[in-house]
């Protein structure tokens, strides 16, 4: 029993030690972030935290592979539950925002302390570009198959609301800001406001 105990804690020590680093760049920032602190941090040896990351780089690498990965499978996840384009992008609206008011720190670290490189351009290729944005795109580039749009409005058309969504859950993710009602809910309802044409049939299948 007691070596169950200890190898389901060292099992479990690495997402700890993710977690408590994502919190402490999130709150402190890069500067004074070390293993040191993170395992003081998690209540465990300073030696510890080398059984899973030969340094603090490589702990931010894994930082910043758990986001990216629990991300993309909640967009995933958003765009599979869908019956057609138009409410997969609705719902993977309402999941982006979910995930990151959940999880606040999470924003933070990946959009400001994290070396992520997105690229808004249609030519890189999708295995080369930001997983979460590559879900997002393509999804939209569904509703848009049906459209007269040049290729280079469609691409406008892609990062206008990339942009607006991630804007509103910046806001729904700063302290500082108030707001009272229900983030997630209302993402549809400022969707809406654009009143995006391509959005009105919903036969397109995904």
């Amino acid at each position: 029993m007691a070596q169950q105990r200890q190898t389901y804690h060292h099992k479990n020590l690495r997402n700890t030690l993710i977690e408590t680093g994502i919190r402490i760049v999130s709150e402190e920032g890069i500067n004074g972030f070390s293993l040191r602190k993170v395992s003081a941090a998690c209540g465990v040896s300073h030696a510890a935290p080398y059984s899973h990351f030969q340094n603090k780089e490589e702990l931010l690498e894994a930082m910043q592979l758990f986001i990216t990965d629990r991300f993309s499978e909640q967009l995933e996840n958003a765009v599979q539950k869908s019956g057609h384009a138009a409410e997969a992008l609705k719902n993977m609206g309402i999941a982006y925002i979910s995930f990151f008011t959940e999880n606040p720190a999470y924003f933070q670290f990946l959009y400001s302390r994290s070396n992520i490189q997105i690229d808004l351009s249609l030519s890189m290729p999708d295995s080369q570009n930001y997983k979460p944005y590559v879900i997002y795109k393509n999804t939209v580039r569904k509703l848009l198959e049906r459209t007269q749009e040049p290729k280079e409005r469609q691409n406008d058309i892609i990062i206008t609301i990339w942009a607006f969504i991630h804007g509103i859950t910046s806001l729904a993710t700063m302290n500082n800001v108030s707001y009272d009602h229900d983030w997630r809910q209302k993402v549809i309802d400022f969707m809406e406001v654009f009143q995006l044409s391509f959005l009105d049939d919903t036969g397109e299948t995904i």
